[in-house]
């Protein structure tokens, strides 16, 4: 059985038709499917509680992240390198730090010996030493320690 060549086009317009529509109907669905998706029903809406806020309480070493910025590096040949350094103090712990100054300390090592250092926080203050010099090899990697934390 041969079919002409004005029904083969008839049924390719018809084929084009029905992927357009489907095209068509999967997009309308996707769209409004997602919209009554995002609306929550209101027999599942429940009161949100309130949890109390963390009370403040002094932190731990764990609690504190110390980088080491190098600002200045002089070698000289077949010598000690000395670098000068500040440090940079981050509190990652998840409770409001306490009203009363505390202090914490740390050491510095990647130098000749480790540099032991200290500053105090008070609120959200860190009161810290800038331009620390130390001795090192060349290409020392400086890192800080967190040792403890007093109040």
């Amino acid at each position: 059985m041969r079919v002409s060549s004005k029904a083969r086009k008839w049924f390719a317009a018809l084929a084009l038709f029905a992927i357009l529509a489907s095209a068509v109907g999967v997009a309308a669905m996707m769209i409004y499917g997602s919209m009554s998706a995002g609306k929550p029903s209101e027999r599942a809406a429940t009161p949100r509680s309130t949890l109390p806020s963390p009370s403040p309480k002094m932190p731990t070493p764990i609690e504190f992240a110390v980088a080491v910025n190098v600002t200045q590096q002089t070698c000289v040949p077949a010598g000690p390198c000395r670098y000068t350094y500040t440090i940079d103090p981050k509190y990652v712990g998840l409770h409001p730090l306490p009203e009363t100054p505390f202090t914490v300390s740390y050491e510095v090592v990647g130098g000749n010996a480790p540099q032991k250092g200290e500053f105090t926080v008070q609120k959200d203050q860190a009161q810290i030493l800038k331009d620390v010099v130390v001795e090192g090899p060349p290409g020392a990697q400086l890192k800080a320690n967190v040792m403890t934390v007093t109040g």
